[in-house]
């Protein structure tokens, strides 16, 4: 078996040369620094004989600098498995990123070196489901039109973005009751102070919504996941996409109708959320996910029987 593994950063295996992929035991294609988990299980569980990883690709998003720092031994945030496991991997690694084909052909052609002996002990390892929370320290706008189920998306929210800060984990949250009416700016201890004024105003700017640490374990029931699967229309109304972008009030009043193409649909989606929170695959993905509850062709047709195939009002 060959002592090489090739990963490929943001990079279609297709299109290395059949030449290299032939002298490596494995082609592998990564986008995230989660896949490092995956690489390390694989070096202990099948690829025992490998003793050299080359790291190879544009490293878009700086993943592949976690990477390489596990695979040389590093305990890092990317890592969901004990750090004993990178720093006994024993592998040289050849960070290749960035580079061109030719120096990566050099360095299969001249690593190449396949052992019939195991580099370390095959052991089955299992990754840790992780409980990790991404700080994220600007504002952010909250609605619902029921004060409780509010409350839990705040809840929610805070325990998976907010800061950890002393005593407390915190975010500033604009709490977003009604459409029309006064709003109130205060801090708001979202499990003791509930519900903060909100009672009596349209909108909450929490300045900052926070949860104290000691009372997370108590919070952590109070995430109801049944408001989720009510329809709680946003009030910057609703989109669908059939022959055009169509984009309807929250009582069903057509506002717009835009050209459908990519750049409306992203002009549009990031009015709402930040860039990274829309990724506009194909929509098979999403009938895959949901099945019976994948309404997007029941509301095509309804437009279709409304306003004909053409699309014209």
């Amino acid at each position: 078996m060959s002592n090489l593994l090739l990963i490929l950063l943001w990079y279609s295996p297709e299109k290395i040369s059949r030449e290299i992929v032939e002298k490596v035991a494995f082609v592998g294609a990564v986008y995230s620094a989660d896949a490092v988990n995956f690489i390390v299980k694989s070096l202990y569980e099948k690829y025992n004989n490998v003793d050299t990883v080359i790291v190879y690709g544009p490293d878009l998003n700086g993943a592949g600098e976690l990477i390489v720092q596990a695979l040389r031994g590093v305990c890092n945030d990317a890592l969901r498995i004990p750090c004993e496991y990178v720093k006994n991997l024993g592998v040289n690694v050849v960070d290749l990123r960035w580079k061109s084909e030719g120096e990566l052909r050099k360095a299969v052609y001249s690593l190449y070196n396949p052992k019939a002996t195991l580099v370390r002990p095959r052991i089955e390892i299992k990754l840790e489901t992780p409980e990790k929370r991404l700080p994220y320290y600007g504002p952010h706008i909250l609605y619902d039109n029921d004060l409780d189920a509010l409350r839990s998306k705040a809840i929610d929210y805070i325990l998976t973005y907010g800061v950890d800060v002393g005593d407390v984990i915190y975010n500033i949250l604009i709490l977003q009751l009604k459409t029309q009416g006064v709003y109130v700016a205060r801090p708001c201890d979202v499990l003791r102070e509930w519900p903060c004024g909100l009672d009596k105003a349209a909108a909450l700017l929490a300045t900052p919504a926070f949860i104290q640490k000691r009372d997370i374990e108590t919070a952590l029931p109070m995430v109801r996941l049944e408001i989720y699967k009510r329809d709680v229309y946003d009030p910057h109304g609703n989109f669908v996409l059939a022959d055009k972008l169509y984009h309807y009030g929250p009582r069903g009043i057509l506002l717009r109708q835009l050209e459908l193409n990519y750049l409306n649909i992203r002009r549009e989606a990031q009015k709402l959320l930040p860039d990274h929170s829309f990724y506009l695959g194909k929509e098979y993905a999403a009938y895959r996910i949901l099945k019976d509850r994948y309404l997007q062709d029941r509301w095509e047709n309804e437009i279709e029987d409304t306003y004909g195939a053409g699309g014209g009002i």
